[in-house]
């Protein structure tokens, strides 16, 4: 096993959130997009998401901790649109933290959050769910789009 999948999503947010914020003070020239009601929308949408998703996950009483030990394949609320609703919640509001604060290279850290997490925690999780729950969670994969 990979020993990065036991780094939290939010933990590699928050890293890649803080090297872009050094970024941007290491290099005040670059542009400046001060976007903060766009920014406000956006945080407040992709925590509204996640915090979404992880009641899902308590409603059917199993694990959101990526390396943790699933007991049930969650179906409802965001899952009907995406298959990783708490990625695409913390994506969105490192965007819109972005947008609020300004700053060029804190855009850099919801693509990539995107990338890390598609790297190291979603191949995992997948290949655990479909050893755990099989035809179910072909059927889900197969129906749903991993982000949108």
């Amino acid at each position: 096993m990979n020993k990065l999948i036991l780094i939290p999503p939010p933990v590699f947010a928050l890293a890649l959130f803080a090297i872009g914020y050094g970024l941007d003070l290491l290099f005040p020239a670059l542009p400046r997009p001060h976007l903060p009601l766009l920014g406000f929308i956006l945080m407040a949408s992709g925590l509204a998401l996640g915090l979404m998703a992880l009641a899902h996950f308590r409603l059917r009483r199993t694990t959101p901790i990526p390396h943790g030990e699933p007991s049930a394949l969650v179906l409802s609320g965001p899952y009907l649109w995406t298959r990783n609703p708490m990625y695409l919640g913390l994506f969105t509001a490192l965007l819109g933290l972005a947008c609020y604060l300004g700053g060029l290279p804190l855009l850099l850290a919801a693509p990539g959050f995107c990338a890390v997490v598609n790297r190291i925690h979603i191949p995992h999780e997948e290949a655990k769910l479909a050893g755990l729950f099989g035809a179910d969670y072909a059927a889900f994969r197969d129906r749903i789009p991993r982000w949108l």
